[in-house]
């Protein structure tokens, strides 16, 4: 009888652990699904539809980081294992993109950083890859430095604006300057898709977004 109490004093921290994993929106990782392999997985994914988001916001940091990583991987290979490539491209688009591609040492699950090996090779599988972030100095430099085109909205940090003026040959110290005072929904475009960098207006999304800038001064305000 002491030999199990023993045990299970040893045991309880990590059983707890386990609990709240099972119990957690993570545990749903560690259930058995119905596909009998990961291509048929991805082949659901993917289906019929041109657009597929998907929402990892609820997660954690950590757990973000690996499921992105991941799903990047699964991607990549399945359009290796395909045997003709180019008859379905993906692009993967991944939004606040410094969290995910970084420049590290420490590779997590994947063993390698799968973001700059798509960079560099992910094309002639049919893979591309669109990053957005708010904080370009954050990236990867191999990622960035194999962008092909660039939409620059107003940028005002300096160690931003120096590594875009760094990273992006094609750019200009007059494009740099003008980057610090563009209005809102104005950006820079340039790149091998258009012939001459253009400062382009874009269109407010409809249906409005479920996130908007802050209104501090009306909500704060007290007449």
């Amino acid at each position: 009888m002491r030999e199990v109490l023993v045990r299970k004093e040893y045991t309880a921290t990590l059983m707890t652990r386990l609990q709240t994993i099972q119990e957690g929106i993570q545990g749903k990782f560690f259930s058995k699904t119905e596909y009998t392999s990961i291509d048929k997985y991805i082949d659901s994914m993917l289906g019929e539809t041109q657009i597929v988001d998907i929402d990892i916001s609820m997660l954690d940091d950590v757990s973000e980081e690996v499921v992105t990583k991941v799903l990047a991987k699964l991607l990549l290979d399945y359009l290796k294992r395909r045997v003709n490539k180019a008859e379905m491209p993906i692009n993967f688009i991944i939004e606040e993109a410094h969290r995910f591609v970084k420049n590290e040492t420490n590779y997590g699950a994947v063993g390698y950083n799968i973001f700059e090996r798509i960079a560099k090779e992910g094309r002639k599988d049919g893979m591309l890859m669109g990053i957005s972030s708010q904080r370009p100095s954050e990236l990867s430099k191999t990622v960035v430095s194999q962008c092909s085109n660039f939409i620059i909205h107003r940028v005002q940090n300096p160690d931003d604006l120096q590594y875009i003026s760094k990273m992006v040959p094609s750019i200009n110290q007059n494009m740099i300057d003008r980057l610090t005072y563009l209005q809102t929904g104005h950006a820079l475009v340039f790149g091998s898709a258009i012939n001459l960098p253009a400062l382009t207006k874009f269109e407010q999304a409809s249906p409005k977004t479920d996130s908007d800038n802050a209104k501090i001064s009306e909500k704060w305000y007290v007449d």
